[in-house]
């Protein structure tokens, strides 16, 4: 887990590369604090400089530093993420001839790469961003995983091709200024990333998540192209599992879950478990504690405060055998303001709720108790329809169908459902524009963005459920866990995020993720017996209930008064009527979620118009 960089230029010299190069650097200290490199790679084609920034998980020696060559000398790989079956690998390619001098995944891509070319990528299982010169061939590879875990930025102009894991120094050098049309998606839609080349920057690209491009470095053109297609490998895993009873589906389900976890308790460091109190979080945690000896949890929330997550995971500690360190801090003023301005720091990019700062209070607290590795669930409600929009999604697509038989005990299911959640109701009535058309709504003068969340009921539904794990849902999560993790230099690694969990995930038949009022019952099934009764059964979603609060805390007071400062910078955005300090008032905001948001997108865009 790390930071990558670099620059190439055929008509530019290597000190202005270098410095380029050097400057991301610096700006992802925090990526990878382990180690810090920029080395110049004179290239026939031009001048080439890479950089990394390394967090050292996997063999701490000196040997795995980065830039990393073969020992042959041509390939050079500057990388970030891990490959959790690298020994798998490793073992392979040993068996196949190939030398290792050192003990860790990095290499391994680059011995994969020799033997099998661009097809090694399908044999990974893990998550990477990373940058492979083939000296010789004068070609530079820029991958990224499946379902861009890990992120890589680049832009190229005039010739001059630069690319990193993070976007500040990017932007900064080439001038950039915020993408309005990324603002106003996350805004209305809550969906700011997606498997487009989008960034929070104009004129800053995204290589999609699953892409590669290969850079012919005498004649440097980026042209991502897709090496893994998630709608066909569901379509093969669909045909596979047809015939199948349901004791055997969830015995997969288990074993697949089960080898998902393994793989990422891989570590030459400490490592621990991001509890939520929800059920994907505490089964990754009953897994984790069966396979290893002694598993740590860190859960924002306290025993004795109902509202928040600490209840349920101090079951989940008893029931489980884990020990659980609970992160609930005094929550002053100038605490939640400090922790605000870190956490926008850490994004670059807008977020919609304080959610986002509890998950980083969570980093904080493990990072400061010396874990620099944390496993967590995300994930699992996009691969096993753990979201409340799918029984109405199925509901229309039953309807449709014409399939009355199922429509009444589904129909009772959702009335259970919603009994569970009627306290929401009212968000969700709030929400309902996003999935059911209609202009967006607000105050602020953007771009006007239109997606489409809803679902076409003559739709099979795993494809609309396809479409959050690559558009509309977990892209946006992976980019909120990524920055907020690697701004505490701590790895976040997700087991529901395995390609082979969510492809498993998807090609199961619907009554297998919706039943009796339930989301995610196959989980809740392979769950039995692991994790205490009151996480399984719970048909409510918790969430971070308890950060509306802030706001009345100070933080609310402190968002007004940052946009009030910066109106003359935001007037091309702002309506020229708005009175500031009463539309976003701390009242107002806390009743209003759509203002909260609004007001964090204009607290961040200040802060890049200054710029």
């Amino acid at each position: 887990m790390c930071g990558i960089a670099g620059a190439f230029s055929s008509n530019q010299p290597a000190p202005v590369l270098t410095k380029l190069v050097g400057e991301i650097v610096a700006s992802q200290l925090a990526r990878g604090p382990d180690h810090q490199a920029v080395v110049e790679l004179p290239q026939p084609a031009g001048q080439l400089v890479l950089g990394h920034n390394r967090l050292s998980i996997i063999d701490l020696s000196e040997h795995s530093n980065q830039p990393l060559w073969d020992h042959s000398g041509r390939y050079c790989i500057v990388f970030n993420g891990e490959i959790y079956n690298y020994l798998e690998l490793r073992a392979e390619l040993q068996g196949l001839g190939h030398r290792f001098q050192t003990q860790g995944d990095t290499e391994v891509i680059l011995e994969a790469y020799k033997a099998w070319g661009k097809a090694a990528w399908a044999r990974f299982i893990g998550m990477f961003a990373f940058a492979l010169l083939d000296s010789k061939a004068q070609e530079l590879w820029l991958v990224r995983d499946r379902f861009g875990v890990k992120p890589l930025f680049y832009r190229l102009q005039d010739g001059l091709l630069a690319f990193a894991s993070s976007t500040e120094a990017l932007a900064r050098h080439f001038g950039l200024s915020p993408n309005l049309e990324y603002v106003s998606r996350g805004l209305y839609y809550y969906v700011y990333e997606d498997d487009s080349d989008i960034s929070p920057y104009t004129g800053l690209q995204a290589l999609p998540a699953g892409h590669q491009a290969c850079v012919q470095l005498n004649q440097p053109k980026v042209e991502p192209q897709p090496y893994y297609d998630l709608k066909s490998r569901v379509e093969q895993k669909i045909q596979a599992l047809e015939g199948l009873g349901e004791k055997a589906l969830l015995d997969e389900l288990e074993a697949t879950l089960h080898s998902a976890v393994q793989l990422r308790l891989r570590s030459d460091v400490p490592l621990a478990i991001s509890l939520s109190g929800g059920l994907d979080s505490s089964l990754v945690a009953a897994l984790a504690a069966q396979q290893h000896e002694q598993v740590v949890g860190f859960c924002y929330g306290h025993p004795l405060a109902p509202r928040s997550e600490g209840p349920l995971a101090q079951a989940l500690a008893r029931k489980a055998g884990i020990e659980v360190h609970f992160v609930w801090p005094e929550q002053s003023k100038e605490q939640l303001i400090q922790a605000f301005e870190k956490t926008l720091t850490a994004q670059d990019a807008p977020f919609p709720t304080f959610s986002i700062l509890a998950q980083n209070f969570v980093y904080e607290a493990a990072r400061a108790e010396g874990y620099k590795v944390l496993l967590g669930g995300q994930g699992g409600d996009e691969g096993f329809m753990g979201y409340r929009k799918f029984f109405l999604f199925q509901l229309r697509h039953l309807l449709a169908r014409k399939r009355y038989a199922e429509l009444a005990g589904f129909a009772l299911g959702l009335a259970w459902l919603l009994s569970a959640e009627m306290h929401k109701l009212g968000l969700f009535w709030q929400n309902r524009q996003r999935y059911f058309g209609g202009p967006p709504q607000g105050n602020l003068r953007l771009p006007e963005a239109r997606l489409t969340l809803g679902a076409s009921s003559s739709q099979a539904p795993w494809l609309r459920q396809m479409l959050d794990v690559t558009r509309y849902s977990l892209p946006t999560l992976l980019r909120y866990e990524d920055r907020n993790s690697m701004g505490h230099s701590i790895e976040s690694r997700l087991p529901f995020v395995d390609y082979r969990v969510l492809e498993l995930g998807l090609a199961l038949p619907v009554h297998l993720k919706l039943r009796h009022g339930y989301g995610k019952w196959a989980l809740r099934q392979v769950a039995r017996g692991k994790i205490p009764e009151s996480i399984r059964t719970a048909r409510y979603k918790r969430g971070f209930d308890v950060t509306q609060s802030w706001l009345a805390t100070g933080l609310g007071q402190h968002l007004q008064e940052q946009i009030q400062a910066a109106a003359p910078l935001l007037r091309e955005v702002l309506n020229p009527q708005l009175n500031l300090a009463q539309t976003y008032a701390s009242a107002q905001m806390q009743q209003h979620p759509r203002l909260l948001a609004e007001a964090i997108s204009l607290v961040w865009l200040a802060r890049r118009l200054k710029r």
